[in-house]
């Protein structure tokens, strides 16, 4: 039997599933931001108030992945995937 190096508490894995749901909804968000931009045209206001939007999508995308790296869910989830 294989011994896991890296454990989380079931909050932290329910936690870290969460990260990685909402990373799914905000990457079908960017899909459809980017289409409704091309739609309305880079430069125009509607265009540059969905790339703002798209921007902070982005920023949250990031900000999730940093705490999934920090709070040692990556680490957890490789362990269990190459098992």
């Amino acid at each position: 039997m294989r011994r896991f190096i890296t454990s989380l508490s079931e909050q932290q894995i329910r936690h870290g599933y969460s990260l990685l749901a909402l990373m799914e909804h905000l990457d079908r968000e960017l899909d459809l931001l980017n289409q409704r931009r091309l739609s309305a045209g880079l430069g125009s206001a509607e265009g540059k108030r969905l790339g703002s939007i798209k921007r902070s999508h982005l920023n949250k995308i990031r900000d999730c992945i940093s705490e999934l790296e920090t709070s040692g869910f990556n680490a957890w989830l490789m362990e269990r995937r190459s098992a």
